[in-house]
């Protein structure tokens, strides 16, 4: 469940129409691990506030599930014509963890309303696989991933030239042997960040959401699952089995029909 608060000032710094587009971005997504956390709206600024599992900081699936709250309001934002900057914090236990501030007029390009649109489906539950995952489609899937600080790469088949090569049936590496993923059916893509630091794991958060998201324009389904690196040991451990960069494994994205 997400918390979502709004102040108001004067003059009023969102419109109403922008208002309910924003609060429309923080519905939860279907799937294991939907995004909850708290969200407060001011000015021309959005607040994230991770989940505590515990009194002293968040898990690492709150870390990457606060990401997703706030890849799905950046979509917003530039939906809207605003350029978002993302501002995180360096100890998740602080308030806010995530600033998402609107910085300036940008106008909205088809992309960023053909993804707004699809992530308003997401939320509705209204789309669906058309058939079973090829590899244009994952390697259109593991560029929309990739940013300069994320990149996705097949937790279970080769790449080449750091592109996926999906081969069906594909072999999953032996830190997957107790996850429970069709690993020999559909394709899993590992995202992976340069360090482990909270930013990083935000940030695998935001990657993983444009993985759901650009899944979802190439007509395939996208579940993100976190439950297998909730250590740093283990999220290293992928990391050095997966890539040669010797990245952090943030979450997996399985895609289906």
């Amino acid at each position: 469940m997400v918390v979502v608060r709004v102040t108001r000032t004067r003059p009023e710094p969102w419109s109403p129409a922008e208002l309910a587009v924003l609060l429309q971005a923080v519905e939860p997504l279907s799937g294991p691990t939907p995004p909850d956390g708290s969200v407060a709206v001011r000015d021309r600024v959005v607040e994230i506030t991770a989940l505590h599992d515990d009194e002293s900081s968040p898990a690492h699936g709150a870390l990457v599930a606060a990401g997703r709250l706030a890849a799905g309001l950046e979509i917003a934002m530039r939906s809207l014509g605003w350029e978002p900057r993302r501002e995180v914090a360096d100890d998740p236990g602080v308030t806010p963890l995530i600033t998402v501030r609107a910085a300036r007029r940008r106008a909205a390009i088809p992309l960023a309303l053909a993804r707004h649109r699809i992530d308003r489906r997401l939320r509705e539950g209204t789309v669906y696989g058309r058939g079973r995952p090829e590899l244009a489609q994952v390697v259109d899937v593991a560029h929309g991933t990739s940013t300069t600080r994320a990149w996705a790469v097949l937790a279970n088949g080769p790449s080449h030239d750091g592109a996926p090569s999906w081969r069906t049936p594909g072999t999953p590496v032996p830190e997957a042997t107790d996850v429970a993923l069709p690993w020999r059916r559909d394709p899993v893509l590992a995202v992976c960040t340069h360090g482990n630091e909270v930013a990083d794991q935000v940030t695998g958060g935001v990657a993983a959401h444009r993985a759901v998201v650009t899944a979802a324009l190439r007509g395939l389904r996208a579940d993100v699952h976190t439950d297998p690196l909730r250590t740093a040991a283990a999220r290293a451990a992928w990391g050095r089995r997966l890539d040669a960069r010797g990245g952090h494994v943030q979450a997996l994205v399985h895609l289906h029909p």
